[in-house]
C-alpha cells in the first residue's frame, strides 16, 4: 500500500517532463526507492532501474550492463566506466528513464579503502558524473538516489563536481504521523499514539506491525526478540552504519529517551581528548540519526543547544533494549518487558506525543490554520519545562502543554499549568492552550482546548 508522498511524487512528475538528472536521497528503508517506482509507473515513461553495491565501478558497471541487456537489448559488450555506457544510451534510447541508486555505495566502496587511489577513485566518479549530465542527457533522464548520508549531502556542495546539476533534489525523511496513521488506519488514534512513539514513521517499519496485536505484543515480537524483523532491522540498517566505535553507541544511549546538552553528553560519556566529542557528534548529525535543537527564543546561545535521536524507533531502541541482550537472554522477552519497560512506558509515549502536538502545529500551519506563527518548540526556565511554545511574528508567545492521560482531564489539572504559565519571565505569553490525548471533564476555563479529532484534523474535515 503506497500512502503519503504527494509532494515527492509532484516532484518526480515535474522533473520527468524535462531532461536532466534528479537527487533523491535518505536513510535506507526510507521508502525511496518505492516512491521512485511508483512515480516512474504512474508516468507510464520507460525505464531501467540499477542499485550499485559496494564494489569497484568496473564491477558496477559490468552489473549495470547486464541488466541493460537483459531489458533494452543492449550491446553485449564491455564497459569499464559509467561515462562510456551513458554515451550509448543517451544515443539510441530516447526518452528512457535511468535510475542509479545506492550511488553512495560505490563511492563507499573507495573510501573505506586504506589505499590513496581509491580516495581519487570515489572523486573520479563525480567527476564522471558530471560529465554525464552536461553531455549526455540530451534524450534521456537520470535519477540519481542514495542512503549514505553524509556522502549524499556531499554532492551539494560547492567544491563537488556535481554541485548545481541537479534539476531538483528530494530529501526523503520518515513518514508525519498523519502519514503514518494511513499505514496503521485500523489502530484508533489513542492507540497509535503509542505505536507511533516506539515505532516512527519509517514506511518499511510501519509495515512490520501487526495491527491485530496490542503495542506490547509487538514490541516484544519486533524489537526485543533478537530474531524479531524490526530488531533485524535496525541491527542490518542502522547499528552497522555507526561501525564498531563504542562511543558513537554510547552518545546515543546518553541522549536516548529525551533531550542533552553538550556537557552532559561529555559528563556521562567520559570523552576527555578535546574536539573528539565534537567529532563523534558530527558523524552522528552527518548520519542523520541526531539533531541539534534550541529552545525556543535562544537560537544563539550555544550554551542551550542541545541533542535529540531524530527517530523514535532509535530512542525506544537505546533506552530500553541496546546492551540488554543479557537480561533478555535471562528473562525471556515478556518477562523482561514486564520488568524493564512496562511501568516506564508510558513516560517514554507522553514524551513523544509532545512532539507530535509540535508537528500538529507545523502541518496546520502549512494549511494556512495559523498564519500569525513563525515559530515552533519548547521552553525552559528554572526547572520547568513547558512543552510546545507557539512565536507569532508579533513577538507574543502561544504557550500548549500536552497531557497524555488514560483519562479526560480535571480542571484541577488545568488550572496548576495556568499558575505555572503566568509565573514566566521572560517571555510574552498572550494566550495558553491545554492539548489531551484523552479529552476534557468540562471546557470551563479561558484555554484553548484541543483533542484527538483536533491533531487528526477530523473537525476541519467533517
Amino acid at each position: 500500500m503506497f500512502v503519503g508522498r504527494k509532494k515527492e511524487l509532484e516532484s518526480i512528475n515535474s522533473f520527468l517532463n524535462s531532461n536532466g538528472a534528479l537527487l533523491v536521497y535518505g536513510l535506507r528503508r526510507i521508502g525511496k526507492t518505492t516512491l521512485i517506482k511508483k512515480a516512474l509507473n504512474d508516468s507510464g515513461k520507460k525505464y531501467v532501474y540499477f542499485e550499485c553495491q559496494k564494489t569497484s565501478e568496473e564491477n558496477n558497471v559490468k552489473m549495470f550492463v547486464e541488466i541493460l541487456v537483459e531489458q533494452l537489448d543492449f550491446i553485449d559488450a564491455k564497459f569499464d566506466t559509467f561515462l562510456s555506457v551513458f554515451k550509448v544510451l543517451d544515443k539510441n534510447y530516447h526518452d528512457y528513464v535511468f535510475v542509479i541508486d545506492e550511488y553512495s555505495y560505490i563511492k563507499q566502496y573507495y573510501l573505506e579503502s586504506k589505499a590513496i587511489i581509491n580516495k581519487e577513485n570515489s572523486e573520479r566518479i563525480d567527476s564522471e558524473f558530471q560529465l554525464i549530465v552536461d553531455n549526455y542527457l540530451n534524450n534521456i533522464e537520470l535519477i540519481i538516489s542514495g542512503s549514505t548520508i553524509h556522502i549524499m549531502k556531499s554532492l551539494l556542495e560547492h567544491t563537488n563536481p556535481l554541485y548545481g546539476r541537479f534539476n531538483d533534489i528530494i530529501v526523503l525523511n520518515e513518514f508525519n504521523y498523519l502519514e503514518a496513521k494511513e499505514m496503521l488506519s485500523d489502530i484508533p488514534e489513542k492507540d497509535f499514539i503509542g505505536f507511533y512513539s516506539v515505532f516512527g514513521g519509517s514506511p518499511f517499519v510501519l509495515d512490520k506491525i501487526d495491527v491485530k496485536k496490542k503495542l506490547d505484543a509487538n514490541i516484544i515480537n519486533l524489537i526485543i526478540n533478537e530474531t524479531g524483523k524490526i530488531r533485524i532491522h535496525l541491527n542490518n540498517n542502522v547499528i552497522n552504519e555507526l561501525g564498531m566505535d563504542p562511543d558513537l553507541q554510547d552518545i546515543l544511549q546518553v541522549i536516548c529517551n529525551g533531550s542533552k546538552k553538550y556537557s552532559e553528553i561529555e559528563s556521562f560519556c567520559n570523552i576527555t581528548t578535546p574536539g573528539l566529542l565534537d567529532k563523534k557528534l558530527k558523524k552522528l548529525l552527518n548520519l542523520g540519526i541526531i539533531m541539534e535543537k534550541y529552545p525556543i527564543g535562544k537560537e544563539n546561545d550555544k550554551r542551550k543547544k542541545y541533542y535529540q535521536i531524530k527517530n523514535n524507533l532509535l530512542k525506544f531502541y537505546y533506552a530500553y533494549v541496546f546492551r540488554k541482550e543479557n537480561l533478555i537472554n535471562l528473562l525471556g522477552e515478556e518477562r523482561f518487558y514486564d520488568v524493564y519497560i512496562a511501568s516506564s512506558i508510558n513516560t517514554f509515549i507522553s514524551l513523544r506525543f509532545e512532539n507530535m502536538v509540535r508537528d500538529y502545529f507545523s502541518i496546520a500551519i502549512r494549511k494556512g490554520m495559523y498564519k500569525d506563527i513563525i515559530e515552533i518548540g519548547s521552553y525552559f526556565t528554572g526547572n520547568s519545562e513547558f512543552d510546545c511554545v507557539l512565536k507569532t511574528n508579533n513577538n507574543e508567545y502561544i504557550i500548549y502543554e500536552v497531557k497524555n492521560y488514560s483519562k479526560p482531564i480535571e480542571d484541577s489539572i488545568i488550572k496548576k499549568e495556568i499558575m505555572q504559565v503566568k509565573n514566566i519571565v521572560g517571555l510574552n505569553v498572550t494566550k495558553m492552550g491545554i492539548v489531551s490525548s484523552s479529552g476534557f471533564k468540562n471546557k470551563d476555563l479561558d484555554v484553548d482546548y484541543l483533542e484527538l479529532d483536533d491533531l487528526f484534523f477530523k473537525k476541519k474535515l467533517d
